[in-house]
């Protein structure tokens, strides 16, 4: 029910987000190595922000989340760049505490973001001038992995009850994670 709620109350700030994002170049193949990298950087920006945040609220999470405040994505993120020679954009740590629901929020859009990559993963290859790049350690998982993933993430979720107040939360989340990577597409 949470998974339903936070998808409406955030479609409209979702498809904003959207519009700034330099993925569009890979969907339709024109992405250059430059602006591959200035994604990666972006996108490396808004996941380390988020991972930031989850590692200080990590006593605050619920168990069941626990393991999707991994910091795989910035990681995988960073790997690429350091294979491009890219310079991994600075994130600085944050103090700032949440509650789990709003965690939870920015879980969401984390994981959701992953299946959305999974259309960029498949454009690619069709990417001409990145030929030469063929590894890629954030958009190369497998459409089965992050299937799994995100099954997994939302029978955990979907195991809980939540109150009127924990749903806020949560939205208020994924919205602060949709603004955090509204404000990494501006990076240059």
């Amino acid at each position: 029910m949470i998974l339903k709620h936070l998808k409406t109350q955030t479609a409209t700030l979702h498809q904003k987000t959207e519009e700034d994002n330099l993925a569009k170049f890979i969907l339709d193949h024109s992405i250059d190595v430059a602006t591959y990298t200035q994604l990666l950087q972006q996108n490396y920006l808004a996941y380390a922000r988020i991972d930031r945040i989850l590692e200080a609220n990590s006593a605050s999470l619920d168990d069941n989340l626990k393991v999707y405040a991994d910091a795989a994505k910035s990681k995988a993120l960073a790997e690429d760049l350091t294979d491009l020679d890219a310079e991994i954009p600075q994130v600085e740590s944050t103090a700032e505490q949440f509650s789990s629901a709003y965690l939870l929020g920015l879980i969401y859009v984390v994981e959701g973001s992953m299946m959305g990559g999974l259309l960029i993963r498949k454009n690619l290859e069709s990417c001409k001038h990145l030929k030469g790049k063929t590894t890629h350690h954030f958009f190369g998982k497998s459409a089965p992995e992050v299937m799994q993933r995100w099954k997994n993430f939302t029978g955990a979720v979907e195991a809980k009850m939540y109150s009127d107040q924990e749903n806020q939360e949560a939205v208020d989340g994924a919205h602060a994670a949709f603004m955090i990577f509204k404000d990494s597409y501006s990076y240059a």
